[in-house]
């Protein structure tokens, strides 16, 4: 279970607020669903990735339940709803199977067999998931802080940052140009780094990863941009 903590966001938005929550989730995950997708052959094969990814919240959304099973699960959100997209597939085909063959629905008894198989993933699929997820989070972070030194007057500081970090530009040559000391300017981008790192764990706290698995995710996150 979740400690009570800043962590414990979107587990309360679930029990309390689960239109909000499922609002969130949607938000969030949609589009690394999609890229999951994609990358499968075996789910390209059922039709576009949107209109299975729609199909999928619509029908596990339908269920009250669904993302309070997630809670006590002990895994991260999108893994869980990637095993719900890779089973909610495997329950259409074999709805579609039995219609086709017998011209009648699926015994609820076999859709529960269905459910308990093992889940198994294709690993370019579960690397686009992984992909989307990371640059769905680190862009809503880079934003966050973006539009946090803007507000303070200090969008200068943002792109030094942009400039140094994203464009690999020196302070020497890069201060100049933003307006930026010289003298302060690896100071400045420290600052900037800890924010969005800031911005990032609280990102995290807010999807349910646990305090002691933040610096895990930050690691994996990095190490998955930085191989694309």
């Amino acid at each position: 279970m979740f400690p009570t903590t800043q962590a414990t966001w979107l587990v309360d938005r679930v029990e309390h607020a689960p239109s909000e929550a499922r609002a969130h989730v949607l938000e969030r995950y949609f589009q690394p669903l999609c890229a999951y997708a994609r990358a499968s052959a075996n789910l390209r094969a059922l039709g576009e990735p949107a209109e299975l990814v729609n199909a999928f919240f619509a029908a596990r959304f339908a269920d009250d339940a669904y993302l309070a099973r997630w809670i006590s699960s002990g895994i991260p959100l999108r893994r869980w709803l990637a095993n719900g997209l890779v089973m909610h597939a495997r329950n259409t085909l074999l709805a579609a199977r039995r219609r086709a063959e017998h011209g009648a629905s699926v015994d609820p008894k076999e859709l529960d067999e269905a459910r308990a198989q093992r889940v198994d993933h294709e690993t370019n699929a579960l690397l686009a998931l992984e992909r989307a997820w990371a640059v769905r989070t680190v862009t809503e972070a880079h934003e966050r802080v973006r539009t946090e030194l803007q507000a303070e007057g200090r969008g200068a500081w943002w792109e030094l940052f942009r400039l140094h970090t994203l464009h690999g530009m020196g302070y020497a040559q890069a201060a100049p140009i933003v307006g930026v000391a010289a003298t302060s300017a690896s100071s400045v981008h420290r600052q900037v780094v800890d924010r969005l790192r800031a911005a990032l764990v609280s990102i995290l706290e807010r999807d349910g990863i646990r305090p002691d698995e933040i610096d895990g995710e930050l690691a994996f996150m990095q190490d998955l941009l930085g191989s694309s």
